[in-house]
């Protein structure tokens, strides 16, 4: 059968093209939607923009097939062979694609919200800048698969191969990473927040950057991961392997921004003065307030002082619901001396990187003179 006549078939009615060979077959921008495609030999087949809406795909070879910006909402892909295959801009939205072959194929763009592909197999998939709003993909295979930039929020991946995967600048807000295997995976910048991770596998994974606010880590295996400049506000992190991790401490509960503010941390610590992380501060004006967070808010001598790193200078806070950004009417350093703040004190971050102990010194003993 050729593809001109499987399309007349259903043209005049007949839906029931179960097990027909059409490899290599152009039917592009053709109508097929509800056909009983099962068990279909469709490998290699050009299918751009073709309607497959509602489609019964279940067992059906697309190996290598061209299915950009195809419709197949609905449609059932069970146990589908869609390795190597063209899935740029498709539409999957509710799709059943559990148990699939998504080997290497190409579903940048694809929008796969809801779609169901639990115990799929995406190794080397690339799924950049695709839409996978509360999709199943737990148990899937995503080992090395690139899914930078996608939208995954509430995705279900509990139970996930994300191993050497490229999850970079992804939104995961709510997601469920429970158990995933995330061992090498880049999740930089990557938004976390909310996000349960509970024995998740993050060994030399790189989370630098990322917004981990509210993220449950309970369990998890976080030894030799990159936490340089991750958000972890309120993030819970009961009995978390964090062997050599980078730029944070969580079995002391220190929620560190960067590998400099932590060696400004330890500083202060050798000291052995009171010393807050951090710290959220509202500050008022008889005209506006403003949030506020400091690096490090000091006591030392009955007197408090304030340490920045330059270039974060009293963050106003990125993550928080309740942000403003109001302008003072006047500066933050005035309000500040105002509460009782002796000594708003920024500093060089190669200083702090390099002389993290002189740093400190330099600064209790101003401290000590105002």
């Amino acid at each position: 059968m050729d593809a001109d006549e499987l399309l007349k078939r259903y043209a005049a009615g007949d839906k029931d093209l179960r097990g027909v060979n059409l490899r290599g077959a152009d039917l592009r921008g053709g109508d097929l939607r509800q056909a009983q495609l099962t068990g279909a030999d469709l490998s290699d087949a050009d299918l751009s923009d073709a309607d497959l809406r509602d489609a019964d795909l279940i067992g059906a070879d697309l190996s290598g097939a061209d299915l950009i910006v195809a419709s197949l909402t609905d449609a059932d892909l069970r146990d589908a062979n869609l390795r190597d295959a063209n899935l740029i801009g498709a539409k999957l939205g509710v799709a059943n694609l559990r148990d699939a072959n998504l080997m290497g194929a190409n579903l940048s763009g694809a929008e796969l919200s809801c779609a169901d592909l639990s115990c799929s197999s995406l190794h080397g998939a690339y799924l950049s800048g695709a839409t996978l709003i509360k999709a199943k993909l737990s148990g899937a295979n995503l080992s090395g698969a690139n899914l930078s930039i996608t939208n995954m929020i509430g995705v279900d991946l509990s139970g996930a191969n994300l191993k050497g995967a490229n999850l970079g600048g992804a939104n995961l807000i709510e997601a469920n990473l429970d158990g995933a295997n995330l061992k090498g995976a880049t999740l930089r910048r990557a938004n976390l927040a909310y996000v349960t991770m509970k024995g998740a596998n993050l060994r030399y994974a790189d989370l630098s950057d990322a917004n981990l606010a509210g993220t449950d880590l309970t369990n998890a295996d976080l030894e030799n991961a990159n936490l340089e400049g991750t958000i972890l506000d309120l993030a819970v992190s009961s009995q978390v392997n964090t062997q050599n991790v980078t730029a944070c401490d969580l079995n002391n509960n220190l929620y560190i921004r960067s590998a400099t503010e932590l060696r400004i941390a330890q500083a202060l610590d050798r000291a052995g003065v009171l010393f807050y992380l951090n710290g959220r501060t509202c500050l008022n004006s008889t005209e506006q307030r403003e949030v506020k967070e400091s690096d490090f808010l000091v006591l030392y001598g009955g007197r408090w002082g304030i340490l920045e790193v330059k270039g974060e200078p009293l963050h106003s806070l990125p993550y928080t619901r309740q942000r403003s950004e109001r302008v003072f009417a006047v500066s933050s350093q005035e309000l500040l001396k105002a509460s009782s703040i002796h000594l708003v004190e920024r500093y060089d971050p190669t200083r702090c990187r390099e002389q993290p102990d002189r740093v400190v010194e330099e600064f209790l003993e101003l401290l000590s003179q105002t």
